[in-house]
């Protein structure tokens, strides 16, 4: 039977807050964008990626 490795939970526990942390703030920062970009130009973007 394969051995899984040891989990340090306390450095998975840091790791997941300081990824909803960068999370947090990309969104924070892309709503800022969004609020200070017109529609047409956001808009364009968002198609581009709706298309794929």
């Amino acid at each position: 039977m394969e051995k899984f490795p040891k989990i340090d939970l306390s450095e998975l526990k840091k790791e997941m807050e300081l990824n909803r942390q960068q999370r947090l703030e990309f969104v924070r920062v892309y709503a800022e964008w969004l609020k200070k970009t017109p529609n047409k130009v956001w808009s364009k973007q968002q198609a581009k990626y709706m298309d794929k």
